[in-house]
């Protein structure tokens, strides 16, 4: 062997020596990533799925904070139309109603109309929080559909209750017109808190099961946390005032009945007219 071929002979071992030392270095950066990834996937992939899986966590948090959070901001509107106008202030509320239900926080709308009082109807929407509903409340949107209704409503008939859902007994279908809903107006002293809630519960358990009786909610007012509602609901008329007019009817009804708020009326009955 010549001295040219005994260099060639040491740059190729040279050569193969660094290889050989690289091939290593990425095995073992290679098995190291592979320890330090979820789920045994290699570098970026992994951290593709570190991102995917702390993405849903988050989004699990959220979901599971709104489910805790809670309560869903009901608003209830009480109108009195001006005579002759209802049939069209109706078909408005329906149009008005199907462009709210396309808002992604917007949970859900009813129409009720008094069997009692000629002309009174009561709007409940109920909206994710209060935060979402004021954002719609002072967005053009809302401004252009109090525009449409206020040829119809007589402002001295007008009122606005927002409130939280508490409870809720019953767990049917949502409501479809003919129903009705009536809503019991209440006042707790504050020497008696948590008494409302008590008495609520206490009827409610009676109450499980009535014929005609499809629900009930227990309301508290976000203007005065001493107000509450309760609003129930039947699958007709005839169902609620035979409830009305039964011998059980007071004596079941009577834990909440000296906590009745005479300055909103004691109470109202509604039959739903439309609902989204």
């Amino acid at each position: 062997m010549n001295a040219k071929d005994s260099k060639d002979s040491r740059d190729q071992r040279k050569d193969h020596a660094r290889a050989s030392t690289r091939d290593t270095a990425r095995d073992t950066a290679r098995d190291e990533s592979a320890r330090q990834a979820p789920n045994g996937q290699h570098g970026q992939q992994g951290q593709r799925v570190q991102r995917g899986q702390q993405g849903q966590q988050g989004s699990a948090g959220r979901g599971d904070q709104a489910d805790q959070g809670g309560a869903v901001y009901r608003v209830m509107v009480k109108m009195r139309i001006h005579p002759g106008m209802e049939r069209d202030f109706e078909r408005t509320w329906r149009e008005i109603a199907a462009t709210i239900a396309r808002q992604p926080a917007n949970v859900g709308q009813s129409l009720a109309k008094s069997p009692d009082e000629d002309g009174v109807y009561y709007i409940v929407s109920d909206w994710e929080n209060e935060e979402k509903f004021r954002r719609f409340e002072h967005s053009p949107e809302h401004a252009a559909n109090r525009m449409r209704l206020d040829p119809f409503r007589d402002p001295a008939g007008t009122s606005m209750i927002p409130m939280l859902v508490l409870e809720r007994m019953g767990g049917r279908s949502a409501p479809t017109p003919g129903r009705v809903r009536v809503a019991l107006y209440l006042n707790e002293p504050e020497s008696d808190r948590g008494s409302i809630e008590s008495a609520y519960h206490q009827i409610s358990t009676t109450l499980a099961g009535r014929t005609g009786l499809r629900g009930n909610e227990l309301l508290r007012s976000l203007r005065d946390p001493r107000r509450y509602a309760v609003l129930s609901e039947w699958d007709d008329v005839p169902a609620y005032r035979e409830w009305e007019r039964s011998p059980e009817h007071l004596p079941t009804t009577s834990p909440l009945a000296r906590y009745h708020d005479k300055g909103l009326g004691i109470f109202g009955s509604y039959e739903v007219v439309a609902a989204y």
